[in-house]
């Protein structure tokens, strides 16, 4: 059973509400109210997690018994917290070519894909312990890193609406984050033009922008930042300097630095934010997440985006699949237990980064430096492929 928009919506809401499900296993084990903490016992806490995980999906998903299968992996190798780096990895874009799910005991899914840049859309399903575990984690992440607030926030999502299409992983990402603060107001910037198809809804976004400064709530705008930038860009042409109330933030969901380069070599992201809006740097904040891994990686205010607890993160060489140190750069590598209705424990991305050991904000701990698409083929960002809705003829380079 698939859920509509609707529907999920108010699924995720009444999650808010309530804020508990029943934790028990191994794995709830791992989900915390502090998903930062990195004490002695959290190796055990994630090795037993990971080993759980790993018997069940190889058990239940016909897929991934398959691949333990021709690499002659099984639980017996699984003793103790470094064996987890060896758990055989999917490739990402497996989920394009591939139905691979896990028989869970639920019948009831939420299917979630991705915005389809290669031409095909990855599908991953939740059922609904994974989705509770998946909301759960999201939100005590974004309230460890200061995102959450208690007063009403009117919304701009430069997403798809969900009337397009309630599947998109961005925008139900949105939809989540959009809980952490109570929703007042809500705009979708890309949506249905009048007999035009789907487009970018810049003008009346403006529009929008304009009556939720005046209102004097705060303002969270969320999603796509190269159409966050187009909507400032045409705001200060129109009105000046857009004068966000208190507590505004702006929580993109990467691809800024695919649209710099439109702007001119010389484009800063937070020099662009300064001179064209009165919004706390502190509170511009980029995610970095995947429809097949279901983990939120936010950034601190060092702009550092978090590895938490329910997670791990290595880079590895793209040529000989070798586990990197700090700070090189490689293929991101993601570890975790929390989807029980798919085999995302050990997914191996097309994305090329590093992870840090210590991050010098107050809360410490792993991080992710993302910088970039693999390949010798330019892989298309779900970013990017929201791109086609601007008109790239109404660009001007900003230095």
């Amino acid at each position: 059973m698939i859920l509509g928009g609707k529907i999920k919506t108010r699924i995720i809401g009444r999650f808010f509400k309530t804020f508990s499900y029943p934790k028990k296993d191994a794995i709830d084990a791992l989900l915390t109210e502090d998903p930062f903490d990195y004490s002695p016992s959290w190796k055990v806490r994630f090795f037993e997690a990971m080993r759980h995980a790993f018997r069940h999906h190889s058990k239940n998903s016909e897929f991934y018994k398959r691949l333990c299968g021709y690499g002659e992996f099984d639980s017996g190798r699984l003793n103790s917290f470094d064996d987890i780096w060896d758990i055989p990895y999917i490739l990402c874009d497996a989920f394009k070519a591939f139905d691979i799910q896990t028989k869970t005991r639920d019948l009831l899914r939420m299917e979630m894909t991705s915005s389809g840049t290669s031409g095909r859309k990855s599908k991953v399903a939740l059922n609904i312990l994974s989705g509770q575990r998946l909301l759960y984690s999201a939100y005590h992440i974004y309230e460890t890193l200061g995102a959450v607030a208690s007063e009403p926030a009117n919304y701009i999502f430069m997403a798809y609406s969900p009337s397009l299409d309630d599947t998109r992983a961005t925008t139900n990402s949105d939809i989540v984050i959009s809980y952490f603060a109570p929703r007042k107001e809500v705009f979708y910037a890309l949506d249905s033009k009048k007999g035009e198809g789907v487009g970018f809804l810049k003008d009346e976004t403006v529009a929008n922008l304009r009556r939720f400064i005046r209102d004097g709530a705060p303002i969270r705008i969320l999603g796509f930042l190269h159409h966050t930038c187009e909507v400032l860009k045409a705001y200060y042409e129109r009105y000046g300097r857009a004068e966000f109330p208190r507590g505004s933030y702006i929580l993109s969901g990467g691809g800024w630095k695919n649209f710099a380069r439109i702007y001119g070599d010389g484009f800063d992201l937070f020099k662009f934010l300064s001179d064209h809006t009165a919004i706390d740097l502190k509170n511009v904040r980029d995610l970095y997440t995947l429809n097949e891994h279901a983990v939120f990686y936010l950034e601190c205010e060092e702009h550092n985006m978090h590895v938490p607890n329910v997670a791990l993160a290595c880079s590895r060489d793209p040529r000989t699949l070798k586990r990197l140190g700090c700070g090189q750069r490689g293929l991101v590598h993601l570890y975790s237990p929390l989807i029980e209705s798919a085999p995302l424990l050990s997914i191996l991305t097309t994305d090329y980064g590093s992870v840090g050991e210590s991050c010098p904000c107050r809360i410490g701990g792993p991080y992710l430096k993302i910088m970039g698409r693999a390949g010798v083929t330019k892989k298309t960002t779900c970013a990017a492929t929201a791109d086609q809705y601007i008109n790239s003829t109404e660009e001007a380079p900003y230095v």
